[in-house]
Formats: C-alpha cells, sequence, structure tokens
C-alpha cells in the first residue's frame, strides 16, 4: 500500500513531524476500506488534524475509482442534487454508504451495540456486589 506524506503547517523551525496516510482506490474489498478509514482516524488523531484539514487530506489520497467517484460527487454538489461535505466524519458516513454493503455496516453497528450493552451489564454487576458487599457490612 502506497502512502502520502503531508508537511508540517509551519516549514521554518518546525517540531510537527510528516503527516503520512495510505492512498484509497475502491477494490470491492470491504475491509480494505474499512482499513484505510481506520487508519486515518487513527492518524488524525494521533496528529490532532483537525475534521475539516482531515477531509481535504483524506481527498487528495483518492486514487484512480475513487477519485472519479468524488469528482462526480463533486458535480453532483454544483448541480444541487447533493450537499457539500465540510468535515472528514462527513466524508466517511457518505462514502460508507458507497463502498460498504449495507449488510457489512449493520453486522458492525450489532456488534458495537452488544459491546455497549456487554460493558453496561459489566457495570450493572459490579455495582450490584458492591451493593451486596454493603449490605453484608450493615
Amino acid at each position: 500500500m502506497e502512502w502520502m506524506c503531508f508537511e508540517p503547517r509551519s516549514l521554518y523551525y518546525s517540531t510537527e513531524p510528516e503527516v503520512c496516510i495510505p492512498y484509497f482506490d475502491e477494490n470491492k474489498n470491504v475491509g480494505e476500506y474499512l482499513g484505510w478509514e481506520i487508519k486515518l482516524d487513527q492518524t488524525f488523531k494521533k496528529y490532532k488534524v483537525d475534521e475539516h484539514i482531515g477531509l481535504f487530506m483524506a481527498i487528495l489520497c483518492f486514487q484512480e475509482y475513487a477519485r472519479s467517484w468524488w469528482q462526480q460527487r463533486q458535480l453532483d454538489v454544483i448541480i444541487g442534487t447533493k450537499l457539500k461535505l465540510e468535515y472528514w466524519s462527513d466524508l466517511k458516513a457518505c462514502m460508507r454508504r458507497k463502498f460498504v454493503q449495507p449488510s457489512h455496516d449493520k453486522k458492525r453497528k450489532l456488534i458495537e451495540e452488544m459491546r455497549e450493552l456487554v460493558k453496561i451489564r459489566r457495570k450493572f454487576v459490579d455495582g450490584e456486589k458492591e451493593y451486596v458487599r454493603r449490605e453484608k457490612e450493615f
């Protein structure tokens, strides 16, 4: 996988490191898209990249089909049939609708919901144990 590197904001006396993110071209592989998205999320979080700047950095990494998809989407924005994207989170949502099959996205959401339920249950069980322990003290 090829990567694109961005120079720090100020070239003179900068202590900021280069920010490198992978290129993206839609390969009909959901796992590859989700991996790309996760890498960008991690990189943007690590280097504290603003959501607005992250959008433009991601767009610059589009290749072939992804680039032509983006150009067509921009034409749709000019025509008025689609809304303009402002942030990286908006682009992620838009790309998920395009590059991730609904069934895969539903499975991922269900897994996340299950993890949340497990966390809630653990808190409840821990709270119940604490309550029983306190009851025994009295």
